[in-house]
């Protein structure tokens, strides 16, 4: 190191001479399988986006034979899409394009987020898509056999843990009655049901610990039908308050990032025995009451306010129209299911409860 003169002095600055390591190169040289594992913590991910996009990543490695991302082409973007579409693989449109774009995604978290690469070589590559949704409404002679089990007309719980014994018997009857998903009544608390200008509703939010909607418009209240009430459902609610329960359904257990996953899988093998087909599954129930409201005359706004879809319309009519409860139970009460009968099965009563 070389003297400074300051003044006719000279002194020698303190400064280590040994060379200062140069900072490490990123490494880009990471397989998509690396870049899942970086983008599975880096927040918090469902279980079921973590799985289907882990089997898009077996499928990329399958096909490209673990390429690293940094040197994936065009080219191999635009084979990848064929072979996922190949009528060999039997798999629907739907699923060969929710694959792709769960790759793709990877692709462009390496690139935004990890830096691996400059951008991502497959963007603009699509797949399109028919829907083969077949959902439809439930048939009359679907809903009498369905409820005309020894579960409803007897109260005779199921012994599946699945099930979780109560919300067995309410779950489909509040989905009959409501139109709200299965995941939506599956997350319900006691303190969910209140009272609106004296009208019994139903909340559905993501404000307590595991809730959560599809959507924001999915946040909404929606008024018991009298036939729920008949039923016994508030008897119900009020036992699980007297027992301080915080939940509705305190023997259903829950699934992580999808609180009515159990019990969907449950409802699907119970209908099994019943001879039912792939459809009408629970979510039927919510294009049951969609139809029924719809040909009852109720606006479609309204309809769109009861079950948590999107409110069409300007923006003023989104933000400053609120439905008030009686007029939300008005259209709730159009609900007719002229081919059950049930038979109040539920025996506690709010007498019972105090």
């Amino acid at each position: 190191m070389p003297e400074v003169l300051l003044g006719g002095a000279s002194f020698a600055p303190n400064v280590s001479t040994s060379a200062i390591p140069p900072s490490p190169a990123p490494d880009n040289r990471k397989r998509l399988r690396d870049v899942h594992t970086d983008w599975k913590s880096s927040k918090a991910r469902s279980e079921d986006s973590v799985s289907a996009c882990l089997r898009a990543v077996s499928l990329f490695e399958e096909f490209t034979g673990n390429t690293h991302v940094c040197e994936l082409t065009r080219k191999q973007g635009d084979e990848f899409r064929l072979w996922l579409e190949h009528p060999d693989r039997k798999t629907t449109s739907k699923t060969a394009r929710d694959r792709l774009i769960w790759v793709k995604s990877l692709l462009e978290f390496a690139a935004h987020d990890l830096g691996l690469i400059c951008r991502s070589p497959w963007s603009g590559i699509e797949i399109a898509y028919q829907t083969t949704n077949k959902r439809r409404p439930w048939a009359d002679d679907e809903l009498t056999k369905f409820f005309t089990q020894p579960l409803h007309t007897a109260y005779e719980l199921p012994k599946d843990r699945k099930a979780g014994a109560d919300a067995a018997y309410w779950i489909p009857l509040l989905g009959l009655y409501t139109g709200a998903r299965v995941g939506e009544l599956a997350q319900l608390r006691t303190i969910d049901i209140e009272s609106d200008a004296g009208v019994p509703m139903l909340s559905i939010t993501n404000e307590g610990d595991g809730q959560r909607v599809k959507t924001t418009a999915g946040i909404r209240k929606v008024p018991l039908h009298s036939e729920l009430i008949r039923l016994g459902f508030l008897d119900y609610v009020a036992k699980r308050e007297k027992n301080g329960d915080a939940t509705l359904w305190p023997a259903l257990p829950a699934r992580k990032g999808k609180p009515g996953g159990y019990f969907s899988h449950w409802f699907g093998i119970y209908r099994r025995p019943l001879g039912f087909g792939k459809y009408p599954d629970f979510h039927c129930f919510r294009h049951t009451v969609r139809s029924q409201l719809a040909n009852a005359g109720i606006a479609e706004g309204l309809i769109d306010t009861l079950v948590g879809h999107e409110v069409a319309g300007s923006t003023g009519a989104k933000v400053y129209t609120h439905r008030g409860a009686k007029t939300l139970l008005q259209a709730i009460q159009v609900l007719s299911y002229p081919a059950l009968a049930l038979p109040r099965a539920y025996k506690a009563t709010r007498a019972d409860c105090i």
